[in-house]
């Protein structure tokens, strides 16, 4: 069957999927209107956190795993088996997120992708990325904070677990494809290569997580945000975004990448300044980094795995247009009087683009590779 010849095909339009259809479900909770979903809030944390992100995480790695390793990709019977548990996960937290057996279900995906992809590197001896199941381990055990200990210090951990993730994979391929590009097109300047800038962005950002999750939004937290942000806005600065505008999915890589010194800003403005922005910054952080950066690497690898040039549609440019507007319309409702409206219209619009990722990459994961 096609549709299990590689992870991308099954998790990527399902998690574009899913993210579209959970938003609507939730700003209709949030009108007021009853819901099939008992805490509507705390299953919306939940579930853009350890649901759709989790899909995004597996269908990446377990495409990406091969090409590191040069193992086998997983066989479609364990590739199935692996969907069927993050499917299951959806339902039972559906129906009964306070449910002790939906509760173990749905914390059972992240530990089994981690040893699976935890097999294939170390059988293959590629150590340098043992870091990134240790990453998943890491927000596993915030899955397991925010349902059985504290939900606030588990969305923290979730996040901050988050951010270093993001800064791991988008600080690795958003330079290298597009010191790729701009060397095919005989450009002198490029983007150096992983050096001091990059070491001390990601020091800096790992120290923030660690103390947002200890200490909260101290003044501790607010200094270390402030210089993580400096330092990966400077880090930003030097893989030539603007050299590859031409190309909208390179740029839309920059511009997901933006979003991590944006959420940064947002949490030092929360620590330091005496005005509550913590929920803004979870928004810049999940629906700008989160949301447009796993949507760009999906559809890349969408693209580049079945065969397909890696070269964005018209509709392409607008999908992640909306993404980005939807983004900063929920990020800018926190600073308005009365925030419905924006509230609204951002999940919406984020919601549409997600669901319109879904059907551009669904005739694909269904196609025979080109």
């Amino acid at each position: 069957m096609i549709l299990l010849t590689g992870a991308y095909r099954p998790f990527f339009p399902a998690a574009a999927l899913f993210a579209g259809l959970s938003i609507p479900l939730w700003l209709i909770a949030h009108s007021g209107a009853a819901t099939p979903v008992t805490d509507a809030y705390l299953w919306h944390q939940h579930e853009m956190l350890w649901g759709y992100l989790p899909a995004a995480l597996a269908g990446f790695l377990f495409t990406a795993i091969p090409n590191w390793t040069g193992r086998p990709a997983l066989s479609p019977m364990a590739l199935l088996a692996l969907f069927i548990l993050w499917l299951a996960g959806r339902a039972a937290m559906f129906a009964a997120p306070d449910a002790a057996t939906s509760q173990l279900l749905t914390a059972s995906f992240l530990p089994v992708a981690a040893a699976l992809a935890l097999r294939e590197i170390v059988a293959a001896g590629n150590t340098r990325n043992i870091v990134v199941v240790a990453m998943i381990a890491g927000f596993w055990a915030a899955q397991i904070v925010f349902l059985w200990f504290d939900t606030q210090i588990g969305v923290t951990a979730g996040f901050a677990v988050s951010l270093v993730l993001m800064t791991l994979i988008g600080g690795r391929v958003t330079p290298a494809f597009s010191r790729n590009w701009l060397k095919k097109r005989g450009a002198t300047r490029l983007p150096p290569e992983f050096g001091t800038v990059d070491k001390s962005a990601l020091l800096l950002t790992v120290a923030t997580a660690l103390l947002w999750i200890v200490t909260d939004t101290s003044m501790l937290t607010g200094i270390a945000a402030v210089l993580a942000a400096f330092a990966q806005a400077l880090r930003l600065s030097r893989w030539r975004g603007l050299a590859v505008w031409k190309e909208p999915l390179l740029f839309a890589q920059h511009a997901a990448y933006a979003w991590l010194v944006i959420g940064l800003g947002l949490l030092a403005a929360t620590s330091l300044g005496d005005w509550d922005s913590s929920d803004q910054a979870h928004h810049a952080l999940g629906a700008g980094a989160i949301g447009t950066m796993t949507a760009i690497v999906m559809l890349r690898a969408l693209l580049g795995h079945s065969g397909r040039p890696i070269e964005a549609t018209r509709a392409d440019t607008l999908l992640f247009s909306v993404l980005h507007l939807g983004a900063a319309l929920r990020v800018c409702a926190g600073w308005v009087d009365d925030p419905t409206l924006l509230y609204h219209a951002g999940g919406t619009l984020w919601a549409v683009g997600m669901i319109a990722l879904a059907l551009r990459a669904f005739p694909i994961a269904i196609a025979p590779r080109l």
